[in-house]
């Protein structure tokens, strides 16, 4: 009895157990299909994953692998979202991506044997610019498939219209590559089942003129994006075509920007009655006629509305003095008529659009002052007015939008001071108000904007100082507060504003010293301070910022000596301490009191040795390739758009936007004090293109390998006491098109050959008296010239005739040798016979030597009978 009491225990454990396994929704009896895992391991071989997003595939159980998700019950694959990222930020390479190695052929051969496999999603990685597989159509269980931006190119195949399963289809191409449909775009109509279709980026140019006819056949299609498709006028449906409209009417989600239609507003707008969502932005409209927003009245669900870069007038607005029913609009809650031509004052129709959270008017030539009635816009949380011509002060009333997070009113003549309701704002995260002609102080009730992330008060005439309390913006990641008129000394404050990324406090009246605290900003990235008045040395915390690449402390009255600790900022990219009256060494201090040697660590800053392959890892599509630009490396920052760099290059000071970028790199030790000779490290550098050692006392040779600084385009050595004969390695400089080594002591023969016989002006060479050669008058006699040069010219032309002569004689024998030996060797009849005649030669010559030594003999012997 004891025993069965306990097997009925045990039983119902079990059945307590399996039970609790099947309400959680696990089932431990099935995992991963093995020939699926296999799989699974030679798509893995097929890509390149720096990344590691495939670190995880391996093990025996690829349902548990990063991701991969499977069937519950059966453990097969049914879904694979390996997703890649592609970022704006140059740093895009660091960002998750696969890399195809292998034949696309193989990738696809791999996912067919995934036979459950129904989402797949691929998207934003690299297959380097292959065709799409015709074998993707082979995949007829697939519901989702996402293509996007993965770099394919060419004809999109028609074998895609064969997953007749599919609702989800992307194919969208925003970065790279460019997809396109030819004239049979009749596959479409196949995906009967499709209720999602991204075209946006793929050149639908060629397809015929029935696109939306065959569009018209899904009817469960409710997204459509076909942005930048190179859409024609004639892709566009009319009521003069046999077309049924009814299919518009499921349609919520449309946008047709970025085309090449133009015109009025097309008319089959007006019967996407479901439509919420319409983007019609960088299509030119400026024909339509003033019934533009009598067609968007006729949408009663529009929500959100885009005609930004439209070539829209104010004859497209509508009008209280039209009859219309501004209540039509009362649902659009996204608005965006930015980059047209819209004048006058800020339209007044707007404020019966009760529902609206989004306004963007930027860019546009409005004017007059800003209405008091857009504070009655309660559900506001973004307004973007800048680029304008808004005058007057700002209302009182923007204080009652209390939903605010986001607003943008630079670049207008705004004046007077900051409502004090603006800083009452507690869900503001961004606010923009550079270049206009404000006044005022910052209130200490800035400390109320608790979610604040970013704030840009520059160019204006903002005065009186930073405010303490600034430290209790806890969430701020940027602040400029350039060109005003604040003074001061910079709150110590300022270090507890951990998130902090770029500080920019440059071209004010700000004294005292820079605070030690400044050296907690552990996320710090930029740091401008120039055209100040700081005083006092440079801090050692600064070395503790071990994310800067940009430093600008110019044009101030800082003393003491550079601190060693900067060069443990092994981001640095970027650094200007010019005109203070610092001491020691370090690049871009061009006009300060600068008194040492320049050290040998100078060859050691990475960004200067390896930029090159950095340029290689990124890819050249995120560089602006102007080749008038020459600043130096800088990666680029949300917040240093409108930053001015000043660099002497090529003999000139010159200024550019960090916004313009280009892989250069400078260094500037110009007019110091510098003693010493050129250090020979300095050769490492090698993707530098810029060199300014000008204007001081060094004094030695120039290094003799400097030619392997291959990317130098300008070098500047002039006004040194440098001596010594100019390094044949110059020659080897074939970037090189700026040279002034002019003002030193210099002697001996000017190099000649490649770059150097282009830069023919002979002031670059001038103050030194005991050089000769061209371009200079003084000629060189031909024991001075250098011994390189020298063997060259006396000996180029005989090893050339040399080569030539070795060449054409082994030419010679190796045709005569295998003329006859190739021949015999192939030819055994002609090898008998040549065999044979050798045999008959060996023995006329040996019958015609015997005779002849016979009567020799004869000859001999008569004559001694004789005597």
């Amino acid at each position: 009895m004891r025993e069965t009491f306990c097997a009925m225990l045990v039983l119902v454990a079990v059945l307590f157990f399996e039970a609790a396994e099947f309400c959680s929704g696990r089932n431990t009896s099935f995992s991963c299909i093995e020939k699926e895992r296999e799989a699974l391991l030679k798509f893995k071989l097929c890509f390149h994953d720096p990344s590691h997003m495939l670190s995880s595939w391996k093990g025996n159980d690829c349902c548990e692998w990063r991701g991969v998700d499977c069937d519950k019950n059966s453990g097969y694959v049914t879904s694979l979202q390996l997703r890649g990222s592609i970022s704006y930020q140059l740093d895009w390479y660091k960002q998750p991506q696969l890399c195809l190695m292998d034949d696309i052929e193989q990738v696809v051969s791999s996912l067919l044997k995934l036979s459950y496999l129904e989402h797949l999603d691929l998207s934003n990685n690299n297959f380097s610019g292959n065709l799409i597989p015709p074998s993707f159509g082979l995949m007829k269980q697939l519901r989702y498939l996402n293509l996007s931006n993965v770099q394919f190119s060419g004809r999109i195949p028609s074998e895609l219209g064969n997953l007749t399963r599919l609702r989800v289809l992307d194919l969208s191409q925003y970065y790279y590559g460019r997809l396109k449909v030819n004239d049979d775009i009749q596959w479409i109509s196949h995906l009967s089942s499709l209720q999602r279709l991204d075209m946006s980026g793929v050149t639908l140019s060629h397809a015929s003129s029935n696109l939306f006819q065959v569009l018209g056949m899904l009817s469960s299609l409710s997204w459509l994006s076909l942005s930048d498709c190179s859409i024609k006028n004639s892709h566009l449906p009319s009521h003069n075509h046999l077309l049924n409209f009814t299919w518009l009417g499921n349609i919520q989600h449309f946008d047709i920007s970025e085309n090449s239609f133009h015109g009025p507003i097309p008319t089959f707008l007006q019967n996407m009655t479901s439509l919420t969502f319409l983007d019609m932005s960088g299509v030119n409209l400026s024909l339509t006629s003033s019934n533009l927003f009598q067609v968007l009245g006729m949408l009663p669900s529009l929500s959100w509305l885009s005609l930004s870069s439209c070539s829209l007038k104010n004859c497209h607005l509508p009008s209280p003095n039209h009859p219309f029913n501004f209540t039509l609009l009362g649902n659009i809650q996204h608005l965006d008529l930015s980059n047209n031509f819209f004048q006058g004052p800020i339209p007044v129709f707007l404020q019966n659009m009760s529902s609206l959270i989004f306004l963007y008017l930027s860019n546009n030539q409005l004017n007059g002052s800003i209405p008091n009635s857009m504070g009655q816009m309660s559900k506001l949380e973004s307004i973007y007015l800048f680029e304008n011509q808004l005058s007057g002060s700002i209302p009182d009333s923007i204080g009652q939008l209390s939903k605010l997070e986001s607003i943008d009113l630079s670049i207008n003549q705004l004046s007077g001071s900051i409502p004090n309701s603006i800083w009452q704002l507690s869900k503001l995260e961004s606010i923009n108000l550079f270049d206009n002609q404000l006044s005022g102080s910052i209130p200490d009730s800035i400390k109320q904007l608790s979610k604040l992330e970013s704030i840009d008060l520059s160019i204006n005439q903002l005065s009186g100082s930073i405010p303490d309390n600034i430290r209790q913006l806890s969430k701020l990641e940027s602040i400029d507060l350039s060109e005003n008129q604040l003074s001061g000394s910079i709150p110590d404050s300022i270090g507890l504003l951990s998130k902090l990324k770029s500080i920019d406090l440059s071209e004010n009246q700000l004294s005292g010293s820079i605070p030690d605290s400044i050296g907690l900003l552990s996320k710090l990235e930029g740091i401008y301070l120039y055209h100040n008045q700081l005083s006092g040395s440079i801090t050692d915390s600064i070395g503790l910022l071990s994310k800067l690449e940009s430093i600008d402390l110019s044009s101030n009255q800082l003393n003491g000596s550079i601190l060693d600790s900067i060069n443990q900022l092994s981001k640095l990219e970027n650094i200007d301490l010019s005109s203070n009256q610092l001491s020691g060494s370090i690049p871009d201090l061009a006009e300060n009191n600068l008194i040492g040697r320049i050290p040998p660590c100078f060859g050691k800053f990475p960004i200067m040795v390896n930029a090159t392959q950095l340029s290689h890892d990124m890819g050249n599509e995120y560089w602006d390739q102007d080749p008038s630009v020459n600043i130096l490396l800088v990666r680029y920052f949300e917040h240093w758009d409108l930053e001015p760099l000043m660099e002497v290059v090529k003999g000139r000071y010159l200024e550019y936007m960090r916004i313009t970028l280009r892989l250069e790199i400078s260094i500037d030790l110009s007019s110091n004090n510098l003693i010493g000779s050129i250090p020979k490290e300095l050769i490492f550098l090698k993707d530098l293109h810029n060199l300014n050692l000008s204007w001081n006392y060094l004094s030695g040779n120039i290094p003799e390998k400097i030619g392997q600084m291959e990317n130098l385009e300008s070098l500047d050595f002039s006004k040194n006491d440098l001596s010594g004969m100019i390094p044949n390695s110059m020659s080897s400089l074939t970037k090189l098109s700026y040279l002034n080594l002019s003002y030193n002591n210099l002697s001996g023969p000017i190099p000649t050959g490649y770059q150097l016989q282009t830069l023919e002006d002979p002031t670059m060479y001038v103050g030194n008296p005991q050089l000769c050669g061209v371009p200079l008058l003084k000629k060189c006699s031909n024991d001075t010239l250098p011994p390189t040069i020298a063997n060259f010219k006396g000996n180029s032309e005989g090893a050339l005739k040399r080569m030539w002569f070795y060449i054409v004689v082994m030419l010679g024998f190796a045709t005569g040798f295998w003329g006859v030996v190739g021949t015999l060797f192939f030819m055994k009849n002609w090898r008998y016979a040549y065999f044979q005649w050798m045999d008959d030669v060996q023995h006329w010559i040996f019958v015609v030597i015997t005779l002849k030594v016979a009567q020799f003999k004869k000859m001999f012997n008569s004559d001694q009978d004789d005597q």
